[in-house]
């Protein structure tokens, strides 16, 4: 099983003044949607309100085969919603509103199983009211030998200033075997710098992981402790770039399952299943920006049932 865990709301997309294009969002979600049109058992960890946007977004997560028992709909609540707005190069500038109630409950499951994976990230996974949840899972997870991957997605530096915040971004990252990240991301955390510089202040904190860079046009690498490999970034027609990092994890796991990667097997990934995993990402990843969903589309996800 592939359990997701992460924000869950209504992207309300603004391509021009007068065309609005509604889709349900979050990275978790996009992820998981993703692994779901391709056939992978996945749930999706996350909060909703009781209202008629949160039903239109269990019903599109159950019909893309992803399990929502682990949803908490919250009674007499309203859903999150996220304002996009697509500059000229379809990259989005975000406004959140986000109803939660002042006391909030994840519902997590009981027990996670040896080689399962668990995917979190995002400045929901820095969410004070919500950190003894994230903490426990993780903590389950590393326990019963499970998977754990990472996607930090600091978009903003100004939102980690916080002593409190720092201290919860770091045991995320120490908490993970695989780190998947892009650059922009890291120069908020670390400050500028190149890949060698990011892989080093990440190696301070988690010695073990392997560690994913992606940067947009000029592609993404991947650092384990004796392998480095790089992949270059297709050329595609850009619609829109949202769920574009959130799919080239989504690659990495359905690599993962492909390769039937266990945890155990991490420490010893070669160059050529590492590879692998950048292809996928890319793939995936590429695939999501030539339309205005946050997935992957279902044509492309049964062309790789059918191989």
């Amino acid at each position: 099983m592939i359990y997701t865990l992460g924000e869950s709301l209504m992207d309300l997309i603004f391509e021009s003044d007068s065309k609005i294009i509604a889709k349900s969002g979050g990275s978790m979600l996009n992820l998981s949607v993703s692994l779901g049109r391709c056939g992978l058992k996945v749930s999706l960890v996350s909060e909703l309100g009781d209202d008629i946007v949160g039903d239109k977004i269990v019903n599109f997560l159950r019909e893309n085969k992803v399990d929502t028992k682990y949803i908490n709909r919250y009674v007499h609540n309203k859903s999150p919603l996220a304002l996009a707005v697509l500059d000229e190069d379809s990259i989005p500038t975000y406004s959140f509103y986000k109803p939660y109630p002042e006391k909030r409950v994840l519902k997590t499951p009981a027990s996670i199983k040896k080689d399962d994976i668990l995917v979190f990230g995002s400045f929901y996974s820095l969410e004070e009211s919500i950190h003894n949840y994230i903490k426990g899972l993780t903590e389950m997870a590393n326990s019963s030998k499970a998977i754990v991957i990472y996607d930090p997605n600091i978009r903003m530096a100004h939102k980690i200033d916080s002593e409190q915040t720092k201290k919860y971004l770091i045991e995320n990252l120490a908490a993970a075997d695989i780190i998947k990240g892009s650059n922009e991301d890291f120069c908020n955390i670390f400050g500028n710098g190149d890949d060698n510089y990011f892989v080093s202040e990440l190696r301070k904190i988690n010695p073990e992981a392997i560690i994913f860079i992606t940067r947009g046009s000029e592609g993404a690498r991947v650092f384990s402790k004796d392998q480095n490999c790089y992949i270059s970034a297709d050329s595609v027609k850009l619609k829109s770039t949202i769920g574009a990092g959130d799919n080239f994890t989504a690659g990495i796991v359905y690599s993962i399952k492909k390769q039937n990667i266990a945890k155990n097997d991490l420490a010893h990934l070669d160059s050529n299943a590492l590879m692998k995993m950048l292809e996928y990402g890319k793939g995936f990843s590429s695939n999501v920006c030539t339309s205005y969903e946050n997935y992957i589309s279902k044509e492309f996800a049964n062309s790789l049932i059918q191989n």
